[in-house]
């Protein structure tokens, strides 16, 4: 009797591989997205929590140059105290209410800027290093306290 053949079917051997160079790569820079998202969300929060005790602390002084200061320190510190990693921070105070008299209703407005660096997130050739998130908060100043 002769022997029997069968038609020879291909096998999956090897597919797996195949399948795991395609998807590990999407994988990875799917997580790298989403760890750079949460990084940047994280300092947007930090940052506005340093814009309002900015403000809190220039409404606070007696006079524009005292409010700047306090403002500038305030935010050092609120940024500083959360654990935040600024390449570079900008403090921008408008003081311009601590200069009013006595009697009247002012605010002072404080803008805080962090550049986040997310460089170390990109694998491959260039890409963004650094974002920049931006908070600002208006405190109100007493109207009866003194002021210098």
């Amino acid at each position: 009797m002769a022997p029997v053949l069968r038609p020879v079917r291909p096998t999956d051997q090897g597919s797996v591989a195949v399948e795991a160079a395609i998807i590990v790569p999407v994988l990875i820079v799917l997580v790298l997205l989403f760890i750079a998202g949460a990084r940047l969300s994280l300092a947007g929060q930090k940052t506005a929590a340093a814009a309002q005790a900015a403000a809190r602390a220039a409404s606070l002084a007696r006079t524009p140059a005292a409010g700047s200061a306090a403002a500038q320190a305030a935010a050092a510190d609120a940024l500083a105290s959360s654990g935040q990693v600024c390449s570079h921070t900008t403090v921008q105070a408008q003081v311009a209410g601590l200069a009013v008299p006595v009697g009247q209703m002012s605010t002072v407005m404080v803008t805080v800027s962090c550049t986040v660096p997310i460089g170390d997130l990109v694998l491959v050739g260039g890409g963004p290093g650094v974002r920049t998130v931006q908070a600002t908060f208006t405190s109100i100043v007493d109207a009866y306290r003194g002021r210098g």
